[in-house]
């Protein structure tokens, strides 16, 4: 697929030899009320130099050359509007918001010149388009992404009123976790490609080719069921009004990861500092070889076999040598971290019809790491004992690599101004190369954490995601039909996860021992995991104007919306035995010697009598892998009413159908069986099936010309995700519970009530106040499982409620004194609170310990505050932009306890971000400084007094990059 991106960028610039010194106007054309005007003529005084607004988002755009102009702007039963010293220059479009009064006049809502920037994509645009919103809504803007210096999806919602983003990728909305949260693209759910996640990765999607963000508070029909914080819709940019490219390169450093020699790793292959796996991480394909299976030679005895079968001999000798060390960990030197993009476009005529074009690529490659970090596990062994006791407390050393290629290629057709079919295709991938040590204390394995009595464990890992998105979507309106508008969209996604031969070894070091016994340490293992998703989604949505004669905005609106995703997860797991040959002490706890060559295989042989050494053997539980089917069907009818000139209503009833079906293998192998076990087979299965009826009702009311008060009441619903109901443990190599699935797991019904005042005084400026209360019927929650040793899994539990308040602000300083009115700040703060009922199993084993403990506690990942603060300077004239960014959570939820145990909290911590920018001509220089506070990343638990369960910081990063463009 990179190949494909890389030939089509190709051909789009050598299709294109020059370009002209043209520039460009584009805008959208509102009436008084703030409804886009449909068919508006604009051009430019004394020519015939323009365009008519298409009849789908009021829009307009034409290209002239470079100069100022007037601009007329007419309409039937309208006066002729003119807007004067409109400034066009080459390579730029100058964008134009016009909204017509009552009466006479025009106002410039927007009135500056960018580069390549279409309308949704400016901050006073999108300001429009959330006050005219029928939801309460939250907009973040390209120009804003850009200027925050944010270069993922997932970076950029920081910024968003009450949203944090988790594990650097998931969005959590409101304080809720990822569960009820949807993640769309143009209007399409983004699947998520971790199996312990309901929401996509939004790290993937880089900020280059976006035109604004929404995140959405209050559910309305046309939008996805699964949706309860809010749901986040992604807007790909619009395709270029005129030629443009640009390119960007940047290169950015801490002292943490950059330019140091003590970066662990190992051999991945040529390809990983790209992202990819060459083939050296592949599974040997010798493991499927008809001499292994004929001698039995994976099975756990063929080390002991070999000795006395030639046969089998050869076989575990050459599945040796297959598989090879892979328990080499050293160190290396790093480089700076980097990253370039480019992108072109065009727009031009195919007889009469404009056709435009659009590609990005985009490439980078990053170090982190951090040294001396604490990785610890904290129990209550008795009942009254009065503190904690460790299970581990560990030093903890990480480096993790990643290297990304991202791409979209679009065409857009306009037949005519009424129609617009669009295709792309979003390419993203990532991979991850890990090297991870952790030694000291294990109190579980009786080693006392000093130099002469320790516990050492060492991970290896790539984790490789990508993810293809096809998309063809197009817009009608139906002119002869009082401008019915017809949306339809149809997309395939091929997304994947894998972890191709993740590598983890432990001992314990008591003197001159090593200590590797199979009854209490996980063997040396390799572990093959593949996931593949593919998603297939459909939309349609009929907009009808109804009641003209009343209002405009009156409206009915209908449709339907299916997605299916199938995905495939398979783990085959591999561990190392030792026949005879060299003990780990023989080796002086070197892995490089104990797996090597000398002690690998068959070390001896003679006919019939060999000496075997360390050999290797499978491992894989069939439960462990799995299919499954996520079906989703929906339909929806809704009316937007204006019931008077102030008072607008939006309600509606959207139905939606669920299947969800999961199979571990162990159905499969049962079903081969002569006689299948039924009970192993129901075991092994998941099968939901059910209809959800969701209702919704959102009102406006206009209390002025620039302010509203919106309330709303709607029903929405939470899913379990595959893994959540696929019934297998999955390993955890920091030696914590294992957590398995739970087909009994049912949906989540959620009532939620949403109020909000908000006030837009100028243009590009907001003050809004909202209140949220929530209700869950069955709430998905974390708990324990009834086992020997200690699992968790997860239930229904009876009731969960969250309540909170938001407030935002953004306002120009230049209220204050004509000198501040560059200056802009922004900030946004979020009270949360939150209560979900506890396992009443669980309850009752923490009331042997505390009596009086509580039968409550707050959701995962939930913060009781969240506060986004932005200073912002922008001077268009002198080319210079600046902010001056700061992000802070609160403490939060991030794992439950151990029996008789506390929670465990992630601490809360801030983050100041500085970018500043300078244009010149066509070029943007940027120098920007992240993470400037460098807060330590904890989580803790309160009992007797507090107990770090992990700590490191991520340190200071300092970045400048250069970018071109026209």
């Amino acid at each position: 697929m990179r190949k494909r991106i890389l030939y089509l960028t190709a051909l789009l610039f050598a299709a294109i030899n020059c370009y002209s010194q043209t520039g460009a106007i584009s805008g959208t054309v509102f009436d008084e009320d703030g409804f886009p005007m449909l068919g508006a003529n604009v051009v430019i005084e004394g020519t015939t130099i323009g365009a008519q607004t298409d009849f789908i988002e009021g829009k307009f755009q034409f290209q002239t050359a470079p100069g100022t102009y007037n601009l007329v702007v007419s309409y039937v039963g309208y006066a002729n509007q003119v807007v004067e010293d409109v400034q066009v220059l080459a390579n730029e479009t100058t964008i134009i918001d016009v909204s017509f009064g009552e009466d006479t006049g025009v106002e410039l809502a927007l009135d500056v010149t960018v580069t390549a920037q279409a309308i949704e994509r400016g901050e006073v645009a999108v300001m429009k388009l959330r006050q005219n919103s029928d939801k309460v809504q939250d907009v973040i803007s390209s120009q804003e992404i850009q200027r925050l210096g944010a270069g993922t999806a997932a970076a950029a919602l920081t910024k968003v009123t009450g949203t944090t983003v988790v594990d650097g990728k998931y969005v959590y909305v409101r304080g809720l976790g990822d569960r009820y949260s949807a993640t769309t693209i143009n209007g399409l759910q983004l699947p998520s490609i971790d199996p312990y996640r309901n929401s996509a990765q939004l790290d993937l999607i880089p900020t280059n080719i976006l035109d604004n963000i929404v995140a959405s508070k209050t559910f309305t029909p046309d939008l996805p069921g699964d949706f309860t914080g809010g749901s986040v819709n992604i807007k790909i940019k619009a395709l270029p009004e005129r030629f443009t490219w640009g390119l960007s390169v940047s290169g950015s450093y801490n002292a943490q990861s950059n330019f140091r020699n003590d970066f662990l790793t190992y051999d991945g292959g040529d390809l990983t500092g790209l992202g990819y796996n060459d083939g050296t991480l592949d599974l040997p394909s010798l493991v499927d070889d008809p001499l292994v299976s004929s001698n039995d030679a994976l099975s756990r005895q063929a080390g002991f076999n070999a000795q006395t079968n030639d046969d089998v001999a050869t076989a575990v000798n050459r599945l040796g040598d297959a598989f090879g060390n892979g328990f080499d960990v050293y160190s290396r030197n790093t480089g700076p971290d980097y990253s370039f993009s480019g992108n072109i476009g065009n727009q031009f005529n195919v007889g009469t019809m404009p056709v435009g074009v659009f590609a990005s690529l985009s490439v980078s490659r990053d170090f982190s790491q951090y040294k001396n970090g604490t990785n610890a596990i904290y129990f209550n062994p008795v009942s009254g004992s009065g503190a904690l006791q460790e299970n581990y407390d560990l030093t903890d050393d990480k480096s993790v690599e990643s290297g990304k290629v991202g791409g979209m290629v679009g065409v857009t057709l306009r037949p005519s101004s009424a129609n617009n079919i669009s295709f792309y295709t979003l390419y993203s991938h990532q991979g991850f190369l890990e090297g991870r040590i952790l030694q000291g204390s294990n109190e579980n394995k009786s080693a006392a954490g000093t130099p002469e009595n320790y516990y050492y464990s060492q991970a290896s890992t790539f984790l490789e995601r990508e993810l293809i998105d096809y998309v063809l979507q197009g817009e009608h309106t139906l002119t002869g039909l009082g401008n019915t508008k017809v949306e339809w969209t149809a997309n395939y996604v091929d997304s994947k996860q894998n972890e191709p031969d993740l590598r983890f070894a432990e001992y314990i070091r008591r003197g001159d021992q090593f200590a590797i016994a199979p009854s209490r340490f996980t063997q040396p293992s390799r572990y093959f995991r593949e996931l593949d998703d593919n998603t297939y989604q459909g939309k349609l949505d009929i907009t009808v104007p109804v009641l003209q004669g009343k209002s405009r905005g009156n409206s009915i609106k209908f449709g339907g919306s299916y997605r299916l995703k199938q995905r495939d997860f398979g783990e085959r797991t591999f561990e190392f035995g030792r026949a005879g040959g060299l003990t780990l002490t023989d080796a002086g706890g070197d892995f490089g010697v104990y797996f090597g060559p000398g002690n690998r295989g068959v070390i001896e042989s003679g006919s019939g009598s060999n000496t075997i050494g360390t050999y290797i053997y499978e491992n894989s539980n069939l439960a462990n892998s799995y299919i499954g089917d996520y079906a989703v069907a929906g339909a929806y009818a809704m009316m937007t009413l204006d019931v008077t000139s102030r008072f607008k209503a939006i309600f509606g009833l959207r139905a939606e159908q669920t299947d969800i079906l999961v199979q571990s293998d162990v159905v499969f192998n049962e079903l081969e069986r002569p006689e299948p076990n039924q009970r192993r087979i129901d075991d092994n299965t998941a099968d939901i099936d059910t209809i959800s009826l969701m209702p919704a009702l959102n009102l406006v009311y206009k209390v002025g010309e620039s302010s509203n008060l919106r309330a709303s009441f709607t029903q929405t619903v939470a899913r379990p995700n595959m893994r959540e109901v696929a019934p297998f443990g999955s390993f955890n190599f920091l030696g914590e519970p294992p957590v398995f699935g739970n087909p009994e797991l049912r949906l989540t019904n959620i009532d939620n009530y949403d109020l909000r005042y908000e006030i837009f005084p100028n243009a590009g400026e907001v003050l809004a106040l909202s209140a949220f209360y929530k209700r869950f019927r069955n709430p998905i929650v974390t708990t324990f499982r009834l086992a020997d040793d200690q699992q968790f899994t997860w239930t229904n539990s009876e009731s969960a409620s969250l309540y909170g308040l938001e407030i935002e602000a953004r306002k120009s300083l230049g209220f204050l004194t004509s000198k501040l009115e560059n200056f802009t700040i922004s900030t946004n703060l979020s009270l949360i609170e939150s209560q979900q009922l506890i396992d009443q199993q669980e309850y009752e084993i923490n009331l042997q310990e505390d009596p009086n403990a509580s039968q409550e506690r707050p959701f995962n990942g939930q913060s009781p505050v969240v506060i986004n603060a932005n200073l912002a300077y922008t001077a268009p004239n002198s080319g210079w932009d600046a902010i001056i960014a700061f992000n802070y959570f609160g403490d939060r939820l991030q794992g439950i306890g151990a029996a008789n145990s506390p929670d465990v909290y992630e601490r809360g911590r801030g983050q100041l971000d500085v970018s500043l920018s300078k244009k010149i001509q066509n070029f943007t220089l940027s120098l920007r400084a992240r993470n400037l506070l460098n807060p330590a990343f904890e989580s803790y638990s309160t009992f007797d007094r507090e107990y770090i369960f992990q700590s490191y910081e991520r340190g200071r990063e300092v970045s400048f990059g250069i970018s071109y463009g026209i």
